[in-house]
C-alpha cells in the first residue's frame, strides 16, 4: 500500500537534531502534566534519536577511517635501495 501523504526532505545538524529532541522532551513532560496524549511525540522523538545515533555513528566512522588513513601514511615502509644494504 502507497503512502499518499507528502514528505519532505529536512537537513539538519547534529547541534539542530539534539536541540529538537529536547524539545520534544519538554513538550512530552508538559503534555503529561496536563493529561493530554503523548504517543505522537514519543514516535517522533524516538524518531529523531535514531537520526542522531545515525549521525554519531557516521562520524565514528568517518574518524576510524580518518584515523586508519594517518597510520598508513606514518607506517613503516619499505625503501628498496636501502633494504639492498
Amino acid at each position: 500500500m502507497k503512502n499518499s501523504e507528502s514528505n519532505a526532505l529536512i537537513r539538519l545538524t547534529k547541534s539542530e537534531v539534539e536541540m529538537v529532541i529536547n524539545s520534544l522532551q519538554f513538550t512530552e513532560e508538559a503534555a503529561e502534566h496536563f493529561d493530554a496524549s503523548t504517543s505522537f511525540i514519543y514516535k517522533i522523538k524516538n524518531d529523531f534519536r535514531k537520526v542522531l545515533n545515525s549521525i554519531i555513528e557516521g562520524e565514528k566512522n568517518i574518524e576510524t577511517r580518518n584515523q586508519t588513513k594517518k597510520e598508513n601514511r606514518n607506517g613503516p615502509q619499505t625503501c628498496k635501495r636501502c633494504d639492498d644494504w
